[in-house]
């Protein structure tokens, strides 16, 4: 579907778009490492967050398909370390069955008047789950929190509200009061893949309720669409950057279908010819930070078996020559040739083009 609006000018960088979804990366790692762990221990060396920067809160989810649904890991705060009051907020995408079904049910229009226009049912129920888990003061964040060592932000209000207290909370605890009064405003940059993105999307709509926080970018990794067109207009017009990243072949941002619309901008790739063809390798978080930076190492599972990528290489060579030789051709200056020869002399003229 068309894009919509227009959002606030920031120059793309893809290498800046990988370098926040390494975030997001990082929550699926927490999580893959201890599934059942609510609250699972940060990355540890030499698999740190990245840039060094400092985790700071846990961001946990509860499934509404059953009301005694557990709580779930399914995201971090963390903090820059060389600005005091700059944070990253990074959401994770599904990862089970139940998750899918959650997702399922977003196709349904969910009326949001607060912000304006319909949102998916499914995602607006997630995100009224959400909640921050902030850590005791001067708990050692090597391990996951024990019983009693953390405190849920509930009481803050919305997530949005929570978020705000997280990172007033540590900017207050991690300098000294005199320097946070003269320091900039609370900054959370907001980075999220699939599932994810749609909860980042209403973060940031939520937000901009009540600007507790700034946020100077918004980077979703397949995102799918969210709302309906009054809410995607409503959204572009918050002036709040946004950089929708959308691998050509992966089906989610393709999803759910009308009345829904995409919020901008979106900045597309296409995977085809550097991962295996299927629906995991097409949608992986880790597809999409190799298409924004090649160094990002993709699933061993979506690598082509060397054979196969040498006939792929192959094949778009013999494709992409001819065409680039044709445009070479049609862009080099015409010249005329003169030849002095003898009435009635044979020439041979061969021409070779390399």
């Amino acid at each position: 579907m068309p894009e919509l609006g227009a959002t606030a000018a920031l120059p793309y960088d893809p290498l800046k778009a990988a370098f926040y979804g390494q975030f997001v990366n990082a929550a699926y790692t927490m999580y893959d490492d201890q599934p059942k762990n609510p609250t699972p221990p940060p990355p540890k060396l030499p698999k740190t967050l990245p840039g060094n920067y400092r985790f700071v809160a846990w961001v946990q989810m509860r499934d509404f398909i059953f009301e005694s649904g557990d709580w779930t890991f399914y995201g971090l705060i963390a903090q820059n370390p060389s600005g005091a009051n700059d944070y990253v907020l990074a959401i994770r995408g599904t990862s089970d069955l139940t998750e899918w079904w959650d997702d399922l049910t977003s196709m349904l229009p969910w009326a949001w008047d607060a912000f304006g226009g319909d949102v998916g049912y499914g995602f607006f129920r997630i995100y009224q789950t959400l909640r921050i888990i902030y850590p005791l003061k001067g708990q050692a964040l090597t391990e996951a929190a024990p019983a009693g060592q953390a405190e849920s932000l509930e009481a803050a209000g919305t997530f949005a509200d929570q978020v705000a207290e997280a990172v007033r909370r540590d900017a207050a605890e991690s300098q000294p009061a005199t320097a946070l009064a003269a320091a900039a405003p609370m900054s959370v940059t907001v980075a999220a893949h699939s599932l994810g993105s749609a909860l980042a999307t209403l973060y940031v709509a939520d937000n901009s309720l009540t600007k507790k926080v700034k946020t100077p970018l918004l980077c979703t990794l397949a995102s799918p669409r969210v709302g309906d067109y009054t809410f995607a207009t409503t959204f572009d017009g918050l002036g709040i950057p946004s950089w929708r990243i959308v691998n050509e072949l992966d089906v989610v941002p393709k999803l759910p279908i009308f009345p829904f619309w995409h919020i901008q901008t979106e900045h597309i790739y296409n995977s085809g010819s550097s991962t295996v063809w299927s629906l995991e390798c097409w949608h992986s978080i880790d597809t999409y930070l190799n298409l924004l930076d090649p160094k990002q190492p993709l699933l061993p599972a979506c690598v082509w078996p060397p054979k196969v990528a040498a006939a792929a290489a192959a094949s778009l060579r013999a494709q992409v020559r001819p065409a680039r030789v044709a445009a070479a051709l049609a862009a080099a200056p015409a010249k005329d040739v003169e030849i002095a020869a003898p009435a009635g002399t044979t020439i041979n003229i061969t021409i070779k083009v390399g």
